[in-house]
């Protein structure tokens, strides 16, 4: 039997919305116990960079895993919550709903996160405050690598420099330069370009101004360790993916080298993905990628269906300095 695919309006205000993937009812194997969530790529639409959740959830019904892909407040078709909290604490708010929602349409009680970038960041926090999730994968989510890491990035960035155009652009003063070229004759940009010459301008790239950042800039190697540490004692399943768009090569999990000798690091999954870029563009990475979700999320629920799960009760979330806001180093920086 077909998939099924609904709208749903969800959430104490009845203003967030998603759309539930099932698993044809007939179709052999269905997890049952085990449903994802699909999560918002920064203020992108629930469907996700190049339709990645659409497709995502497709292939997960296919393996006979449910799934909902949906909108945190005020991204997408969600509206604004019209509550007081900050973006972090409303996002958590979200996602536990959401947990709730898929929870009561499909009876499951435990449940995997997909999440790129910023859906990285939120996935974190939400399996970190609700013990109902049991695995989740980050896509490009937070880094830790090493100052040598970082000046080799930097070098082979330079390498590329003369022959990469979309390189270029990514640095604002050669396209402030560009701009001057142009227009010869406007103050403007002279003074823009001129004023690197004198170390006044800023940034000095669009990866300095917060653009990809998966979320606040004071989430430090310490606290991401702990949290791991903390999941992983849990037996959450953690697999972190990385793209190309990061760096161009990954020598034995360069992009944690900060975190090495951490007790996790023998425990998590960790991927560099050479031919996925940042918002998987190609049809081949999308299929190597979601494949590999796919593969992934029947490893765990397989076990799951093996043996009878006790009931978990949901916790409050941790407190990290600032409250209930957790702040880090994004992959994309």
């Amino acid at each position: 039997m077909a998939n099924r695919e609904t709208a749903l309006a969800f959430g104490p205000e009845g203003t967030l919305i998603g759309v539930l993937t099932e698993p044809g009812t007939s179709r052999p194997g269905a997890a049952g116990d085990v449903a994802c969530l699909l999560l918002n790529v920064g203020i992108n639409h629930r469907v996700g960079p190049r339709r990645i959740n659409v497709k995502a959830a497709r292939q997960l019904a296919d393996a006979g895993i449910a799934s909902l892909r949906f909108d945190l407040s005020g991204v997408g078709d969600s509206r604004a919550s019209g509550g007081s909290e900050n973006f972090r604490a409303q996002a958590l708010a979200d996602m536990r709903a959401a947990l709730d929602q898929l929870q009561s349409a499909t009876g499951a009680t435990r449940f995997l996160l997909f999440g790129i970038c910023s859906g990285a960041a939120n996935a974190l926090i939400l399996a970190l405050g609700d013990t109902r999730v049991i695995g989740l994968v980050m896509l490009d989510g937070y880094i830790f690598p090493s100052k040598g890491v970082r000046i080799e990035r930097k070098l082979r960035r330079w390498a590329a420099f003369p022959f990469n155009p979309a390189l270029r652009s990514n640095y604002a003063g050669w396209m402030d330069w560009v701009a001057w070229a142009r227009a010869p004759g406007d103050a403007q940009a002279r003074g823009k370009a001129l004023g690197r010459l004198l170390g006044r301008a800023s940034p000095t790239s669009t990866e300095d101004t917060g653009l990809y950042q998966a979320n606040a800039p004071d989430y430090a190697a310490p606290d991401f360790a702990r949290d791991i540490n903390a999941l992983v004692a849990r037996h959450v399943d953690v697999y972190m993916m990385y793209s190309v768009t990061i760096n161009t090569v990954d020598h034995d999990r360069d992009l944690m080298r900060d975190l090495r000798r951490e007790p996790f690091m023998s425990k998590v999954r960790y991927k560099f993905w050479p031919e996925v870029d940042h918002t998987v563009t190609s049809l081949a990475a999308q299929r190597e990628l979601l494949g590999e979700v796919c593969r992934w999320a029947q490893a765990i629920v397989q076990p799951q269906q093996d043996a009878a799960p006790a009931p978990l009760r949901r916790e409050a979330p941790p407190l990290h300095a600032g409250g209930a806001e957790m702040a880090g180093t994004s992959a994309a920086q």
